[in-house]
């Protein structure tokens, strides 16, 4: 018998006995504390030394952990509720799903430990240490267990994960300098893009809960401000790489927690069935009174815990909350321990994760299977990280109830008919063949899922869902998008249909581009990963969640391996000419291909096809020496704009056309999704991603001002997000297309068509534009007009009545001229 089965087997025993002791007892063999964590807001609790042994075939250590204790704090939790329940009741039932403040499993007395022992609270628990909410929003176990239980309050804990988890902290920090403020050093768009996410999954969880229990009242909690450590992992560490002092860091978190106690407080005026438990300044008491960076210590979860208490008593003095009544009927209960309880969810599918490649080096190929392909610029192998991914994907959705089998748990090839066959032989509702990509540039970018040309209904419904989840989560470039029905089709022998069960979906998934210098450094990074995993996991569950519908298969004898022996098929070449690359010696490959910030461009072709590319899923602290730009374009003719209108509807032709606007300008370094996402996250209604990078017409090939201009430096994108919603507004005013005439600038272009010295365009803040209809008075008076609507708008408007345009930048103070 397996460890995996021998646990699982003491904990249904434990609880068919109701023996609560035995699985505590069990919690303390398994685990001992830990000097960290691997994810934020998970327990510091690791395996046992001998446990992690017996467990050599699990490929994550972390997440086994994590899984198996709180499967055990769940059983526990499920036992204390039907021991309490079992003779009558006549106080609050309630359900609780949250994250390690909930659930912080062996060392600490969390937030609901102590609630439970209140007499007249009876608590089904639904809490794991690590989860997030949308992981929450998308499982909706509270679905069932409000409907099983008949509780008529649901506690909700989540947020901290979504906002400081997965390396999003990290990214939200700006490297500092003497002088600045928390404000100044925080990223605060790629801060609302994180803030809006974790909302609309918080919106989700209410309205379901409003419309199918008008009965049920939701209680959720904003964070009290932890205190950021030295060699903390979480949040000192992000702090120190950025060179940020941590007095002042701890005043970052605390601007991203006020953000986000800001829309739960939103929330609570939008849905009249849930009631916001403000914690902040309710469990701090020093630093010394945390347990970590991010967890209080039991009476800081103890205050927490009254505030819980006070808010329920508040609402029950307002007749608001129905008790149970004595004695009255306990629901039939259909419920056995897991993370998922059974009963509260569909009895988990059986799902094989395919992690590509594996094995000796070339010459060696195992029926179709290559050992390796994408190589990373430092030399990360492809087969390395796929299994590693694979076994966070695993252990994710094991902890869910599902059945996961690995084709490999170790470094051997199989061939692409054993890989299936496994899948085959256990009749696998999902197959998913994991691998990482790489182009012959090494500058390529994005994430796709396959299906066979001779794909079943239920193949296209995973791919979809996968591609979704995955896209959603790491916001690269879709690069199923412009394919008919976001279906990308390849003819791999892993997802042959003929290999497969007939009720098998098997799609084949490139997560990203390895052979990035910069996604390499990601893919490093366990956070990264385990963010991959999530999605991944997100993904199977969601096609599971939607029913599984099948179809017959048709044979299909073409034996490719992934989507780069697809691409080297198709330019007839072997993948390693293909990719530029030699094969190693027997010890393994060597080198790599580098994506340096400075001194390389990529090719126009490739920026202007990245760009083609976003277009069709987009469309289908103020200086006193600020310089109005008073004389810009004096000489130069500003041009007609960028016109996307015409765009969006093929790749081949906008690449193209895009290939001469951005002609010579250096785009190596530029991520490029990386700053869709960022555009995208600020809710524009008429303007997509594309339009602000617009190098303008002097710079293109022949003007005066031709190759001077360049993409804007990562720094300086948040410099745009005021001025980019108040163009937008300005277009909603018009009823008329915006033409942008020039955006961000660096100091010789910005010379060259007449700037000022100390022009807002050099910092990415200003907007010079036109209107499709109209006149230039007209324009100026609506942006003159937006402009007092939101003192957030303070800043320049320069009017160009001869050259037939209008500045408008957010620099913080009015100013107003003409040119």
């Amino acid at each position: 018998m397996s460890i995996a089965a021998e646990v699982q087997g003491k904990i249904e025993s434990a609880v068919a006995e109701g023996d609560e002791e035995a699985l505590q007892k069990l919690l303390n063999d398994l685990y001992e504390p830990a000097e960290r964590t691997d994810k934020p807001f998970d327990a510091a609790i690791q395996l046992r030394p001998e446990i992690k042994r017996q467990l050599a075939e699990v490929a994550v250590e972390s997440d086994a952990a994590m899984n198996w204790a709180n499967r055990i704090g769940r059983a526990t939790r499920w036992l204390a509720y039907r021991r309490k329940t079992a003779g009558g009741f006549d106080g609050l039932r309630i359900v609780e799903e949250g994250d390690s403040w909930f659930q912080y499993p062996l060392l600490l007395d969390d937030t609901i430990d102590q609630l439970s022992r209140d007499e007249d609270k009876a608590i089904f628990s639904l809490s794991g240490a690590g989860d997030l909410l949308g992981d929450m929003a998308d499982r909706r176990e509270y679905v069932d267990a409000l409907t099983q239980t008949a509780a008529t309050v649901m506690l909700l804990s989540g947020g901290g994960n979504d906002m400081l988890g997965g390396g999003r902290f990290a990214s939200f920090l700006l490297t500092y300098s003497a002088g600045k403020t928390a404000d100044d050093l925080l990223n605060v768009p790629l801060v609302e893009t994180e803030l809006r996410k974790a909302t609309d999954a918080y919106r989700r969880i209410l309205k379901e809960v409003r419309q199918r229990f008008p009965r049920v009242q939701v209680f959720g909690h904003a964070y009290d401000v932890p205190h950021p450590q030295g060699e903390g992992r979480w949040i000192g560490k992000p702090l120190t790489e950025r060179g940020i002092p941590l007095d002042i860091g701890r005043s970052i978190v605390e601007s991203v927690l006020d953000r986000f106690a800001g829309q739960l407080r939103a929330l609570q005026g939008e849905f009249s069935n849930f009631r916001f438990v403000d914690l902040r300044g309710k469990v701090d008491r020093g630093r010394s009174s945390w347990f970590d960076e991010l967890h209080p210590k039991n009476p800081g979860y103890g205050r927490a815990a009254q505030a819980f208490r006070d808010a329920i008593a508040e609402l029950a003095s307002e007749g608001a909350l129905e008790f149970a009544t004595a004695g009255a009927a306990i629901p039939v209960t259909r419920m056995a321990p897991g993370v998922a309880l059974l009963g509260l969810e569909a009895t988990g599918r059986v799902i094989v994760l395919d992690p590509g490649h594996g094995g000796a080096p070339p010459p060696t190929k195992v029926g179709g299977s290559s050992w390796n392909n994408a190589i990373g610029p430092d030399g990360t192998l492809e087969k390395t990280l796929t299994l590693d991914v694979a076994g966070r994907v695993k252990a994710n959705l094991e902890s869910h109830g599902h059945q996961v089998f690995l084709t490999r748990t170790g470094d051997v090839n199989l061939s692409l008919a054993q890989r299936a066959a496994l899948a085959r032989t256990r009749s696998a509702a999902v197959f998913v063949s994991i691998h990482f990509n790489a182009s012959t540039g090494h500058n390529a970018q994005g994430t796709e899922t396959f299906v066979h040309t001779d794909h079943t209904d239920a193949s296209r419904r995973l791919c979809l869902a996968v591609q979704r989840a995955m896209v959603g989560e790491l916001g690269l470039h879709d690069r199923n998008a412009s394919h008919p029905g976001g279906i990308k089709e390849g003819v791999f022998g892993v997802i042959n249909g003929s290999s497969h069960a007939a009720s098998t979906a098997a799609v084949l998934h490139e997560v990203s581009f390895l052979d990035r210098a910069d996604e390499e450094r990601k893919l490093k990074t366990e956070a990264y990963r385990d963010r991959i995993a999530r999605a991944l996991a997100r993904g199977i569950e969601t096609y599971l969640g939607a029913g599984v519908e099948s179809l017959a298969l048709e044979t299909a004898s073409d034996e490719i391996g992934d989507a780069i022996e697809l691409g080297a098929l198709e330019a007839g070449q072997s993948v390693p000419a293909y990719l530029g690359a030699a094969e190693a010696e027997a010890s393994g490959w060597v080198g790599g291909y580098a994506l340096p910030v400075d001194g390389m461009a990529a090719s126009d072709g490739d920026l202007a096809r990245q760009i083609a590319e976003g277009l069709a899923r987009d469309l289908g602290t103020r200086a006193d020496d600020v310089g109005n730009d008073v004389h810009e374009f004096a000489y130069v003719d500003p041009g007609t704009g960028f016109n996307v209108s015409d765009m969006g509807r093929s790749v081949e032709a906008d690449t193209g056309a895009l290939t001469t606007l951005f002609a010579g300008v250096e785009s190596a370094g530029f991520d490029m999704a990386r700053y869709e996402a960022f555009i995208r996250g600020l809710g524009l209604r008429h303007f997509v991603p594309a339009e602000f990078l617009f190098l303008g017409n002097s710079n293109a090939p022949g003007a005066r001002c031709s190759g001077r201009n360049a993409l804007p430096p990562e720094n300086l994108w948040g410099n745009i997000a005021k001025t980019a919603r108040m163009l937008d507004e300005i277009r909603k005013r018009l009823g008329a297309p915006i033409r942008i005439l020039s955006c961000y600038r660096n100091a010789a272009y910005n010379g060259c068509v007449g700037g000022e010295r100390n022009s807002r365009h050099m910092q990415f803040n200003a907007i010079d534009w036109r209107c499709d209809s109209g006149t230039v008075d007209r324009w100026h008076q609506v942006a003159m007009e937006v402009r007092r609507s939101n003192p957030e708008l303070a800043g320049g408007i320069g009017r160009y009545p001869r050259q037939g345009f209008i500045h408008v930048d957010t620099r913080g103070s009015n100013a107003d001229w003409n040119g």
